[in-house]
């Protein structure tokens, strides 16, 4: 990945959901909830198994309580950072005036991943 983000290989990653064929084949009136299960599809390979874990150590414990807490807990983790997403989409603009350094950021990004990666497998040999 690290490869990739500084230019050297390119891998032909997925570019995410077209927005306008979910407008273009649902009515207006319920795109945001075929958005919102594209949403919970995408994300399910990603927090099923930490909920099937937390479900099952619910079990485990028997306390109803801490079920409902650690489960309102996992909810609110799932949805703050939507929601500080949708709070900061219109900063927009002035995110748009960095763009000069913004091509310096792959860069940057992928030698942060290199240099992980690589510190990682060296630590396994040390």
């Amino acid at each position: 990945m690290g490869l990739n983000l500084i230019g050297i290989l390119k891998l032909p990653l997925p570019q995410g959901p077209n927005p306008n064929l979910l407008t273009n084949k649902v009515p207006s009136s319920l795109v945001p909830i075929a958005a919102g299960f594209t949403f919970g599809l995408a994300s399910s390979p990603c927090t099923t198994p930490v909920l099937a874990v937390l479900l099952s150590w619910i079990t485990q414990s028997g306390s109803p309580i801490a079920g409902v807490f650690l489960l309102a807990s996992f909810g609110l983790g799932q949805i703050i950072p939507l929601l500080l997403a949708g709070t900061v989409a219109g900063t927009i603009p002035k995110i748009l005036a960095i763009r000069p350094i913004s091509q310096w950021i792959p860069i940057f990004s992928g030698v942060v991943f290199i240099t992980i990666g690589s510190l990682s497998l060296l630590g396994h040999w040390f």
